[in-house]
């Protein structure tokens, strides 16, 4: 996305991505957004999945592919995702909601391989989502 830090789109999908926070009760501490080239948000999930007990769960969100639920594992080791929801990158927060409750639940929401990438209008059209759901107050 590759927008300014201090951008609408940027202000948008910080509310965006408290929004799904809060939705799943997890605190603002637990939760991190980052605009850059690639646009990125992780929350940290208090609960673990009963298919890998010994594991922390993290909420992942990327504008390439939108949310997935991962296992945290080793810091240097990338996480291994569990399932991606699919969909709409900017996907309603009660659905993340009922996907991350049907991964914890061991039930196979979502799809197991990336959704593809957002092509260049697709990705121009996320920057205005974005800066729709602003806290400046436009229209979401």
């Amino acid at each position: 996305m590759n927008v300014d830090p201090d951008s609408l789109a940027a202000r948008g999908l910080a509310s965006y991505v408290h929004t799904v926070a809060a939705e799943l009760r997890v605190p603002r501490h637990a939760v991190h957004h980052e605009v850059s080239e690639l646009s990125t948000a992780y929350l940290a999930l208090h609960r673990r999945s009963p298919v890998f007990p010994e594991l922390d769960l993290m909420l992942l969100w990327d504008e390439r592919h939108g949310w997935s639920v991962a296992l945290e594992t080793a810091p240097a080791d990338d996480p291994v995702v569990l399932a991606y929801l699919g969909g709409d990158v900017l996907a309603e927060t009660d659905e993340v909601h009922r996907f991350v409750e049907d991964v914890i639940a061991g039930r196979c929401p979502g799809q197991p391989d990336a959704p593809p990438s957002l092509d260049a209008e697709q990705a121009e059209e996320l920057v205005w989502r974005l800066a729709a759901r602003s806290e400046d107050g436009l229209a979401a």
